[in-house]
């Protein structure tokens, strides 16, 4: 498995990575609730918003089978908050549901991980649904602590000034 960057010349990459986050959405909130919050127009706008650098800085990444098949993928940005520190915030995260367990998450994990501490940033913050347990158990596998909880939605954070 190979993890790279998305060519952002390709449409194609850029329209399946668009489904994914869809499928994300499906995948935690259910059909009704996931299909419905987005089009697949402002999904795609999203992806490519991600990859313009006067925009936000940001990175989508792929993972890819020895195929070339794109098997997974993860999203993320720098924000500010009100003290105008940066951190690293996971957009979202997705495997093809036959790759799952088999390490796709974690080697996009620390990827992410990887340009956050390259870039100098601290922390980084990951927000989803209470009942994604298998994420969740994964993410705190990883040193990432849970720290927040509204409604159905939790946020998990790792600061790496403590490792």
């Amino acid at each position: 498995m190979l993890i790279r960057e998305i060519n952002p010349e390709s449409i194609a990459e850029i329209k399946l990575v668009a489904s994914r986050m869809r499928q994300t959405l499906v995948d935690v909130l259910g059909e009704e609730r996931g299909e419905s919050m987005y089009t697949m127009e402002w999904l795609v706008d999203r992806v490519l918003w991600h990859l313009d650098p006067k925009k936000t800085k940001a990175k989508v990444y792929l993972a890819t089978s020895d195929k070339d098949q794109i098997v997974g993928q993860a999203i993320v940005r720098l924000e500010s908050d009100n003290t105008d520190s940066e951190y690293g915030y996971f957009s979202t995260i997705y495997v093809e549901p036959s790759w799952r367990g088999q390490g796709v998450a974690t080697k996009l994990i620390e990827t992410v991980e990887k340009w956050l501490i390259k870039s100098e940033i601290q922390t980084v913050i990951y927000n989803t649904a209470t009942d994604n347990s298998r994420l969740i158990s994964l993410f705190q596998f990883l040193g990432y602590q849970l720290f927040e909880t509204h409604d159905d939605m939790v946020r998990l954070k790792k600061d790496f000034s403590k490792n």
